[in-house]
């Protein structure tokens, strides 16, 4: 049995390998970090500090064919939550792809620290599933949500019991996503254009190319289309 641990940087997979690191000490771990090509500054740095506590080491996977903005300008419009393309197509495929390639065991536990606080649909998910898309005749994978359970309050005060940091985005941010992620509030955009200037005007200036926007009707400083 081996485990890949699904890795952002951000404080839910944090708490979770930290957690899976003090529970299963024995099983071996791979740690994968998905590169969307739109992910925060020096973060392949921040999760390889991280990971490295635990003697680990960062996989880094990106799809050979596109990145977040060769994906949007071919499609003409930015991923929604009813099609999210980033998701499927920079995140979950290329680490299957990676899964494939890279471990010959017959058992492979896949975690994601998804919580059920998160959403109504990551409520609905079950704590362990079998992944059909991925399991053969010679392999079986597991789908492992192992913080599904755990509230935001839970996660932030088990990391800092273990000393683990919270990546500098939390400072004005509540998720760290990609630089600007389609599930961001109007609150968020108005922290990112005051914190991080050049993703906020190179989002804004991506929607004026494409005459689409992220928002229904307007561009992401709130002016009308």
């Amino acid at each position: 049995m081996e485990m890949v641990i699904n890795f952002s940087g951000g404080k839910d997979s944090s708490a979770m390998l930290v957690y899976l690191c003090e529970k299963y000490p024995d099983i071996k771990k791979h740690v994968v970090l998905a590169d969307t090509g739109w992910e925060h500054t020096g973060i392949v740095e921040w999760c390889e500090s991280i990971v490295s506590k635990f003697g680990l080491k960062i996989n880094v996977v990106r799809n050979p064919n596109k990145d977040f903005f060769s994906m949007i300008k071919h499609r003409g419009k930015f991923p929604s939550p009813d099609c999210r393309q980033c998701t499927s197509d920079l995140k979950r495929g290329p680490i299957q792809t990676w899964i494939r390639r890279n471990i010959k065991d017959p058992v492979i536990i896949n975690c994601m620290g998804i919580r059920a606080e998160e959403s109504p649909a990551r409520s609905k998910k079950l704590r362990l599933q079998r992944d059909k898309s991925l399991s053969t005749r010679t392999r079986t994978v597991w789908n492992y949500l192992p913080i599904h359970d755990w509230s935001e309050t839970k996660v932030r005060e088990y990391l800092k019991s273990k000393n683990i940091p919270l990546h500098p985005v939390y400072q004005y941010l509540g998720r760290l996503s990609c630089q600007i992620c389609i599930y961001m509030k109007d609150s968020d955009l108005e922290a990112v254009k005051k914190n991080n200037p050049e993703a906020f005007n190179k989002i804004l200036s991506l929607e004026k190319e494409l005459g689409f926007t992220m928002r229904n009707g307007r561009y992401i400083d709130g002016t009308p289309k």
